[in-house]
């Protein structure tokens, strides 16, 4: 992938040059987030439309929609993108007892990494609700929580030039854009703006890729709604 291919020269000067941090280059880069997946019939459309246009994305998957569909989580992993932790049960992290937290998170992950042979790298809560409780939790098990900036509400909008519009007129370079791996019209939408983006010099990564352009590293426990 071009992002994927640019941030392998990035990373080979930061081994040569020592931990200084990373410069941008004259592109604009953006990460395409995707919660609530996988959805069959959606899903499907959606990795083929990235990979038509060689763009990586990061998933935040839910643990009880990847037993109806195991086998999309593998093909999002074999397609090269990010694997995220959204919760089992995608009830709202910041109303339960540590322990409930723990099983949402533990529960998730456990069942990635089962399916693909990946650990989770970062999790995105339900509704990007927090609580102390969850930011140590996350702490604990070494993931990220990554928020947004740019909002779609592409899951209460069946239009996919709305969605198109909303990132295209709201995004900027370092921008996460939330979107839902759940409707047709999410899909259509994104396309249009990844075509439309790319016209204006951006270019798509995984969250982590995002951080590494920007600050080199994602700390555990702390939240990042854009670089």
């Amino acid at each position: 992938m071009k992002c994927s291919r640019w941030l392998w020269a990035v990373t080979a000067a930061c081994v040569l040059l020592g931990p200084v941090q990373a410069q941008k280059g004259p592109e604009k880069f953006v990460a395409l987030t995707f919660d609530d997946g996988p959805t069959p019939g959606v899903t499907e459309r959606l990795l083929a439309g990235l990979a038509e246009r060689y763009v990586s994305a990061t998933f935040f998957l839910c643990g009880y929609r990847m037993e109806n569909a195991p086998q999309l989580v593998e093909q999002i992993a074999e397609n090269g993108h990010e694997l995220g932790v959204h919760g089992y049960s995608h009830c709202y992290l910041n109303d339960l007892s540590r322990d409930k937290v723990v099983e949402e998170i533990t529960t998730t992950a456990d069942r990635i990494a089962a399916l693909t042979g990946q650990r989770p790298t970062v999790l995105r809560p339900p509704g990007g609700l927090l609580s102390d409780t969850v930011r140590e939790t996350a702490a604990e098990l070494g993931l990220p929580i990554i928020l947004w900036n740019v909002d779609t509400m592409d899951w209460c909008c069946d239009n996919p030039q709305i969605v198109a519009q909303r990132i295209v007129e709201t995004v900027e370079d370092g921008s996460i854009v939330l979107l839902h791996d759940l409707h047709n019209s999410s899909v259509q939408g994104v396309l249009l703006a990844i075509d439309q983006l790319e016209a204006q010099g951006y270019q798509f990564c995984t969250v982590s890729e995002l951080a590494l352009v920007h600050n080199g590293t994602l700390e555990p426990g702390v939240s990042y709604g854009c670089f």
